[in-house]
């Protein structure tokens, strides 16, 4: 039973460390910081939540390695993972407890750039050639400034991949690194895939039924709704990320619902209706341009 482990005591089985913590980090995918200005400003939820990290998100400061400090936080793992804002400092961290590798391993925390210190991320999956992450403060540009959490497929000797460090879960860490094999705490293959199910990363699919309308200027919720013929409750219902209905910004991606079938009685004659008229376009922005912060250092 991939991602539980038996509870001997309790008789019942419970999610493991890295089961949870991807578990809780992919449900983040399509989670977008603020814009303001005409760019995104890394103004995000993630550092309210995490205990002495509010200055991240007030400062506008890059999120990435605090992304990771949240989901170790929220999915019970806060002391296998440094909180951090730095990617340097995580990558040291790890170092200093002897948990860093140049393989990848499911749940581990991977560092990119010359030194480790530009970008971070969670691998949920790994194969010979390639590692697929979940990430904050990225985009799927290739840009290395982002603007929310996505799902990255990434090739492990590329050389922006610069090592793993490997939290001590309980269950014990999945990895790929020859020199682990057969010692206590790890698990050695090849290849892994994360307990939890997952897909090859791509941009993140409207759930079904549901069609995707990108936010331009002038939109609100409410328009967005009488344009769809659906309610704004329905509306509100299809996308749980927005948490305030009255703030909605130009870039962001909203579902939109199908719109209900009403029946029709049969009627002796059918009335002409009238032509409709074409909808009115909002004017976009610019597109975002991304904050000029540079990430995780």
């Amino acid at each position: 039973m991939p991602g539980l482990l038996f509870h001997a005591l309790k008789g019942v089985y419970i999610m493991s460390g890295a089961a949870q913590l991807i578990k809780v980090a992919k449900a983040e995918q399509g989670y977008k910081e603020g814009f303001s200005g005409g760019h995104w400003n890394n103004k995000e939820k993630y550092a309210d939540q995490v205990p002495g990290m509010a200055w991240v998100s007030a400062g506008g400061y890059p999120w990435c390695a605090l992304f990771v400090s949240w989901a170790a936080l929220k999915s019970g793992n806060a002391d296998l993972f440094p909180r951090t804002a730095s990617c340097a400092t995580a990558l040291d961290w790890f170092r200093s407890k002897g948990r860093y590798s140049d393989y990848p391993a499911i749940g581990a925390q991977v560092f990119f750039g010359p030194n480790g210190g530009t970008h971070t991320g969670i691998v949920y999956a790994y194969d010979s050639t390639y590692i697929y992450t979940v990430e904050g403060n990225t985009n799927l540009t290739g840009s290395p400034e982002g603007d929310g959490v996505y799902l990255r497929k990434r090739a492990r000797r590329d050389a922006n991949t610069y090592g793993y460090g490997l939290p001590a879960f309980p269950e014990g860490v999945t990895t790929a690194d020859p020199a682990l094999k057969g010692k206590s705490g790890y698990h050695y293959a090849a290849k892994a895939d994360g307990p939890v199910s997952s897909a090859p990363a791509s941009k993140p699919k409207a759930p079904t039924g549901l069609k995707k309308v990108v936010v331009k200027s002038g939109m609100t919720l409410t328009s967005i709704a009488v344009a769809a013929g659906v309610t704004l409750a329905a509306l509100l219902s299809a996308n749980p990320q927005v948490k305030n209905p009255d703030s909605i910004h130009p870039g962001q991606t909203i579902n939109v619902p199908a719109k209900p079938s009403v029946s029709k009685k049969p009627t002796a004659k059918a009335t002409p209706k009238a032509s409709a008229k074409p909808t009115h376009k909002a004017t976009a922005k610019p597109s975002p341009k991304p904050s000029s912060t540079k990430s995780c250092k």
